[in-house]
């Protein structure tokens, strides 16, 4: 649901791939020494952040707070996979078939009112869903839905789309009357007008569930996490390091997955810029360490990828991908057969006339981007190539100097949808395709049409290298030290009735 949330306001917005750009200092928090504590009405094991200022109900949160709470409360017919493939929750199972996706539904699941959930409310959510902000970019190859039977729902796309079945991730709803039903494994209840969760007693795995009620902590109002986690008011505490700031909380931390594709930007279209030569790019591709920029920026919060799918895309073949951790001698060897066998006393490789130098261009309000700078200069100087990092103090200023075109490289950072929506970087309307030739157009349109496979698409890909992609970046949650049972993931709540508590003595 988070990711879902960051990835419909960054399209809405000109710097949809550069957020991130307020900045804060790492391990610092203000709040006042008069500061005191409220208590918890409901007594749980469990206590999770919340605002009061938003809404608890799916399709009227507006804020990831909150936001993570909805899978808990609103299942949906599959989680996100990493492979493509989309886990089933609701769902039995998808079949693919061209521009037509068939759903087979679970029977006798049932909303927290008693309610069996049918294909008929698959139906009515994603109609809500398509036209919510959160959801409706992710859905919008979804042209439309039709119901076979009670547990059968059949999706029609406008294009064939081999990770479609992890865009499904769209929270499912029974309306009756002013209210509003999930079939998670907790519902929404209030006492003396405190909101907190009660497990549903009609879910499936209701006796595997060991809490059950979880306190929500009321988050509003309160300027920073770490009063509430060090006095045990929650039990976690999620970080997306967006701002660029990070509050050490707690020993034990797990990290959670994101679509947020850290990259490096490139300019082929500016004739000057060395960028502008294919084999230029390609070296770079080949040369630089993406593992050991993963490892020095971010917190090390990052899956290593070569190509713009995550490692583990079912229909990636990586045998005869670069290597993550840079392949130095034949990027090298480029270059040099390009005639830039010189290395000079600055350490930077000449054909005699002309040095291999160029510059990043970097937002410095997040200082994690300018970590990654760092990191992309020293893989790129132990190439052979000079480089000079350009800093913007503000976003505003970064974008203006992407669109006024004069750079060879910049940090960016795009939050994709679960199916890995690269139009924004390849389409003549995206907010993401600075100097990139439209040229390479051709070869997206034809992919997303399924006339190119995948892996013709990334061998076109590393041929002409648009962009480099670094990884997927995570966020870090913090966790109670007495608590066992979280797991890196998408959702740190999913097996949240099955967490373990070790009682203070």
């Amino acid at each position: 649901m988070t990711k879902k949330i960051i990835s419909v306001l960054l399209v809405l917005s000109v710097i949809f791939l550069f957020a991130s750009c307020g900045g804060k200092d790492d391990n610092t928090t203000t709040e006042p020494e008069s500061y005191v504590l409220p208590t918890k009405i409901v007594e749980a094991d469990i206590s999770l952040p919340y605002t009061s200022s938003d809404s608890l109900v799916a399709y009227t949160v507006k804020g990831s707070l909150n936001g993570d709470l909805i899978p808990i409360m609103y299942e949906s017919l599959f989680t996100p996979t990493d492979d493509g493939k989309g886990m089933p929750l609701v769902a039995k199972n998808g079949e693919i078939e061209g521009t037509k996706v068939t759903v087979f539904i679970k029977s006798n699941v049932k909303f927290s009112n008693g309610t069996v959930l049918t294909a008929n409310h698959v139906k009515t959510s994603f109609e809500k869903a398509k036209n919510n902000a959160f959801y409706k970019h992710s859905l919008k190859n979804i042209a439309s839905v039709s119901v076979k039977d009670d547990n059968t729902v059949i999706f029609n796309l406008y294009n064939p789309d081999p990770m479609v079945l992890n865009v499904l991730d769209f929270p499912i709803i029974a309306v009756s009357g002013k209210n509003t039903y999930g079939s998670g494994k907790y519902c929404l209840k209030y006492l003396e007008e405190t909101a907190y969760l009660q497990v549903n007693s009609f879910h499936r795995d209701y006796k595997k569930t060991w809490h059950k009620q979880i306190a929500l902590y009321d988050m509003s109002g309160i300027s920073g996490p770490i009063y509430p986690f060090k006095a045990n008011q929650i039990s976690v505490y999620k970080q997306d390091l967006s701002d660029g700031s990070y509050v050490n909380l707690s020993s034990f931390t797990v990290s959670q997955n994101t679509n947020n594709l850290v990259y490096v930007g490139i300019n082929s279209n500016w004739a000057g810029s060395i960028t502008s030569l294919d084999w230029v790019r390609q070296a770079i591709n080949i040369g630089i360490s993406r593992s050991s920029i993963t490892a020095s920026s971010f917190l090390g919060q990052g899956n290593t990828v070569i190509t713009p799918f995550k490692s583990d895309y079912y229909q990636l073949n990586t045998e005869n991908l670069a290597s993550a951790s840079g392949e130095v001698e034949k990027a090298i060897g480029i270059l040099e057969r390009n005639g830039y066998t010189t290395v000079n006393s600055e350490g930077i490789r000449t054909n005699g006339n002309n040095s291999l130098k160029l510059s990043i261009l970097v937002c410095s309000e997040n200082q994690y981007k300018v970590s990654v700078t760092e990191a992309v200069k020293k893989s790129l100087e132990e190439l052979g190539f000079g480089v000079v990092i350009t800093e913007k103090k503000t976003s505003e200023d970064f974008i203006n100097a992407l669109k006024e075109g004069h750079f060879s490289l910049y940090i960016g950072e795009a939050q994709l949808t679960s199916n890995c929506d690269l139009s924004e970087f390849f389409t003549e309307k995206g907010n993401l395709n600075y100097g990139i030739s439209q040229e390479f157009f051709k070869d997206f349109d034809a992919y997303k049409k399924g006339t190119d496979s995948t892996m013709t698409f990334v061998e076109a890909f590393s041929t002409e290298v648009p962009f480099i992609p670094l990884y997927y970046r995570k966020t870090v949650v913090s966790v109670n030290p007495n608590i066992t049972g979280p797991v890196n993931g998408y959702c740190v709540y999913s097996d949240i009735g099955e967490w373990k508590v070790r009682k203070e003595k």
